[in-house]
């Protein structure tokens, strides 16, 4: 949503009257619960993917309650409850978003997968193993398996004590007793004798009976012989056969997980498209936004627009006005708000002021608020008619690197250069400060040049908002004199009683 605004206009306004309903007062506890409910799940696509690689375990020192089946269980448990909320909401009947929700987010798919990694994963136990174990129940043989594993302790002492009875008396105080290790099977353990670097006893006096040093570790050698071989044929490397079958068991519900894979992507977009309308509507309830009016007119008219992020980091924020007509394509209005403006509308404003005058705040505050507008949000003005814009040209940072064999000036052209070769008659273009990068009057120059190729493209002319401090513009009147054209400037109050020096900027359009 916020990364492709819409030029739909029955789209946007469908938003807007989502963002009502979600305002409305009696919708406030139905709201926070489902805030609540969203901020428990994520943007499953990601978990989706791990899945099709295969990857189930979280990267890092992530835990796993925050991995892919404890995400998917999540989101299958909590979407569920989510849709139940939405349709608690009062007023919602009729909105476009709620219907799909309904529609979309469907029972028959959400449950049926969350019980099966319910009654398959053993979060418990993995997070204790550090890998994805296998719920008790779920396979007879794997039951049989973790079993003998778990009992191996006790079983391995019944070993190492029948062992000591078989040696001769002398060696049964080196023996220690018999261990089991993943991928290399059974060992005994015998004392290490720190003169020899040997074992204190390998086997004398038995008969058919090799013991092999396999290494050595903490003061201890460890053997293979006959009957740890005899062990390891008979139980075979336990551990690994669990994992290797917990792998069986998880790649199966995997398999059965993606088979319900479209309909998890679809829950969970609505549930983001949900989530960004609920974030709107309380932007719009905490910074007194309102509804704008979207139309076809290629207009901007705007009332006490304010900038949305620069009112929060200053004491008092000065709202101001906003009035552009675009040409019409055709040569007609396409609708009949320009005839409720009183006079010429101009196409282009041009404004100038001293620096920290809130000229280049006023430039974003506009383009901030045709923004918001396309992507269905209230804006933060009185009152605004925001005609459809498809495209934002600008031509206000100029961001330089060592990596861009480019002066700041070389950049600042093939910005301007842009503007002119992609502006429709539909466009927003925003001017800041061009051609400072040259001389005072090569700069005026061709900033005249850039403002009067927009003028003269007639019906097809852009809305243009430009600032500088180009006065040989004015001085020298390089800008025609036309209806379509207007300037401005930032007020500024000098006092003359004052003992402070320096002017007061107001941060008001004339």
């Amino acid at each position: 949503m916020f990364m492709r605004p819409s030029t739909d206009i029955e789209l946007i306004q469908e938003r807007q009257q989502s963002i009502s309903v979600l305002l409305r007062p009696d919708n406030g506890a139905d709201i926070d619960n489902i805030g609540k409910l969203l901020r428990k799940i994520k943007n499953i696509k990601h978990n989706l993917l791990q899945l099709r690689k295969g990857i189930s375990l979280p990267s890092g020192r992530v835990s796993i309650e925050r991995g892919t089946w404890a995400s998917l269980q999540a989101f299958c448990a909590f979407t569920a409850e989510i849709r139940e909320a939405v349709q608690r909401l009062h007023g919602a009947e009729d909105l476009s978003i709620m219907a799909r929700i309904v529609h979309g987010i469907r029972q028959s798919d959400l449950l049926p997968v969350g019980e099966l990694i319910t009654g398959t994963i053993d979060f418990q136990q993995s997070k204790e193993a550090r890998r994805t174990c296998v719920m008790q129940g779920v396979s007879a043989e794997l039951d049989e398996l973790k079993r003998n594993y778990d009992g191996l302790e006790y079983f391995l002492n019944q070993v190492a004590a029948l062992m000591i009875e078989e040696i001769p008396e002398w060696a049964q105080q080196y023996v220690k007793n018999c261990i089991f290790y993943p991928q290399i099977g059974f060992l005994t353990v015998v004392s290490l004798n720190p003169e020899s670097g040997r074992g204190n006893y390998e086997g004398e006096g038995l008969s058919d009976d090799v013991w092999e040093r396999m290494f050595v570790s903490d003061g201890n050698i460890y053997y293979k012989n006959r009957r740890m071989k005899e062990l390891d044929g008979q139980y075979g490397d336990l551990y690994c056969m669990i994992v290797d079958k917990e792998i069986e068991i998880i790649h199966e519900l995997r398999v059965r997980t993606l088979e319900h894979e479209e309909a998890l992507i679809e829950a969970s977009d609505l549930c983001g498209e949900l989530d960004s309308l609920i974030a709107l509507a309380l932007g719009a309830d905490k910074y007194k936004m309102t509804a704008p009016q979207l139309t076809s007119t290629n207009i901007i008219q705007i009332q006490g627009g304010r900038h949305p992020l620069q009112e929060l980091v200053v004491p008092s924020f000065i709202a101001n006005d906003t009035l552009l007509l675009g040409g019409s394509g055709d040569g007609t209005a396409d609708e009949t708000i320009v005839s409720d403006l009183m006079g010429e509308v101009p196409s282009m404003l041009v404004m100038t002021g001293p620096n920290h005058s809130g000229k280049s705040v006023y430039l974003k505050q506009v383009a901030l608020i045709v923004y918001l507008a396309h992507i269905g949000s209230y804006v933060p003005a009185d009152q605004a008619c925001v005609g459809l814009t498809d495209r934002l040209l600008t031509r206000i940072a100029t961001r330089e690197s060592v990596s861009r064999n480019e002066s700041a000036f070389a950049i600042d052209l093939k910005q301007a250069a842009f503007s002119i070769n992609f502006a429709t008659r539909r466009s927003l273009i925003l001017v800041d400060e061009f051609g400072k990068g040259t001389n005072a009057m090569d700069g005026a120059g061709l900033l005249s040049a850039l403002l009067d190729h927009f003028l003269n493209l007639g019906e097809d002319a852009p809305r243009v908002l430009a600032a500088t401090h180009f006065h040989e513009i004015f001085e020298n009147k390089l800008l025609p004199n036309t209806p379509k054209l207007s300037f401005a400037h930032m007020d500024v109050r000098v006092d003359l009683e004052t003992e402070i020096e320096g002017d007061t900027e107001l941060l008001r359009l004339s």
